[in-house]
């Protein structure tokens, strides 16, 4: 008997085409004496075995679009000397893949699940450091960013910059490219 037809034979269970998904409303437990192994693996050889990946995937245009609009509650801040290009560094800033590891959320984010606010409040700080924002206090920042009478717990991550050398690096070489404009 080939691959083929041991795995036709057990359409009921194995065969999971996407035209069957939206029919497995109900899962069948499956006893090990009824496992057929051989079947399995044919189904998977023959493209028609699909497991549910259970990490959720953000797209990196999500995070960007997500920080974009983020960050746009801010714009207030920009000082005169960024105010034209502050578009074009945060694009930079997303063209670093150094810089793009913060923005991308954590596999065990529980809150951040789009992009890492804290991350987004790390590299506002050192912003604000550089000339890029005013300085103002964390909390006007935060009731910016977060919503009024919000006391948030990543206004703290305002204050504390960036932890990796080769990250602030890469920040400061940004800005100073943006400044020379």
């Amino acid at each position: 008997m080939s691959d083929r037809s041991l795995a036709s034979e057990k359409t009921s269970i194995l065969d999971l085409s996407p035209h069957k998904l939206n029919k497995l409303k109900k899962l069948k437990q499956v006893r090990p004496e009824d496992f057929d192994m051989e079947a399995l693996m044919a189904a998977a050889r023959e493209g028609r075995l699909y497991v549910e990946d259970s990490r959720k995937s953000v797209n990196e245009e999500d995070i960007k679009t997500e920080v974009r609009a983020y960050v746009a509650r801010i714009r207030v801040f920009v000082t005169p000397k960024f105010r034209s290009s502050i578009d074009e560094l945060w694009e930079n800033i997303f063209q670093c893949d150094i810089l793009m590891e913060l923005l991308a959320p954590k596999p065990k984010a529980r809150k951040c699940k789009t992009f890492d606010k804290y991350g987004v409040m790390r590299i506002i700080c050192v912003l604000r450091e550089k000339g890029v924002y005013e300085h103002r206090s964390d909390p006007q920042f935060d009731a910016l960013l977060e919503g009024q009478g919000n006391d948030s717990p990543y206004r703290r991550y305002l204050g504390q910059g960036l932890e990796k050398q080769c990250q602030r690096v890469a920040l400061r070489h940004i800005v100073e490219a943006i400044s020379k404009h």
